[in-house]
């Protein structure tokens, strides 16, 4: 009965995102997709979860909204691999593309601030209303990576990106892609976003890093420090695994 009880309290613990390690969710991708919500602007679209890999597979738009909330010093860390794919007859072959995120987002529409209580049609669109920061990396078919800091309204603010030359805006203070901002097919990325409260000896509010090189360092004069993260992707294959959130 003992043993029986502490196998339920760890579930429990389990459920509520907490852990005596920091870690304030996960997912190892066995156990179905009861953490996330899904939205997908074409029902050919395929998301699954098992063996340890959330496999997904879009002709257009998804997103996938982690269902719990985080606040306070955090980081959130997951492995992304880009699997070639091609769309017949379209002008999409072997392609990779798009390992997007949004995170701190809040939707003022709602009372509770909660995105997942809302409808989505899996356009980036209609996602205009929502606060949140946004990495976009290797989208545009890999010739962008980019960061935004969408503050509700229809222009997306892009706080700076990285571009091929017939990409690039001025916008993309960064520069050139690099090693470290582009896809490379059937290679896994390993994603670090560190969310946190400026301090006096540093003013970065979040960092994005992409197989342990910083990619994104900015301080937010008006942070987002609170929120829903989502994985969004469009025209493409990819396969997610380890997903966890830990407190800092």
């Amino acid at each position: 009965m003992a043993a029986a009880g502490a196998i339920a309290l760890g579930a429990a613990l389990a459920g509520c995102g907490g852990g005596s390690d920091g870690t304030l969710a996960s997912d190892g991708f066995t156990n179905g997709l009861a953490q996330w919500k899904i939205e997908q602007q074409s029902a050919a679209g395929t998301v699954a979860a098992t063996g340890g890999v959330l496999d997904i597979v879009q002709p257009s738009g998804a997103t996938l909204w982690f269902r719990q909330k985080f606040s306070g010093d955090y980081e959130i860390t997951f492995s992304a691999t880009p699997v070639p794919i091609t769309f017949a007859g379209t002008q999409f072959v072997d392609r990779i593309s798009d390992l997007n995120m949004f995170w701190n987002a809040v939707d003022p529409r709602i009372a509770s601030g909660d995105p997942t209580q809302n409808s989505f049609d899996g356009s980036l669109n209609a996602y205009n209303p929502v606060k949140l920061y946004y990495v976009g990396y290797g989208a545009n078919g890999n010739t962008t990576t980019r960061l935004r800091r969408n503050d509700g309204t229809d222009s997306r603010p892009q706080i700076t990106g990285y571009a091929t030359p017939a990409s690039a805006t001025a916008d993309d203070r960064a520069g050139g892609m690099t090693a470290a901002t582009t896809l490379v097919a059937n290679q896994p990325t390993r994603v670090r976003i560190v969310s946190r409260a400026a301090t006096a000896t540093d003013a970065a509010t979040l960092k994005w890093y992409a197989n342990d090189v910083l990619v994104f360092t900015h301080a937010d004069p008006s942070p987002y420090l609170e929120g829903w993260f989502a994985l969004r992707t469009t025209t493409s294959h990819w396969q997610i695994r380890d997903f966890r959130v830990t407190r800092l």
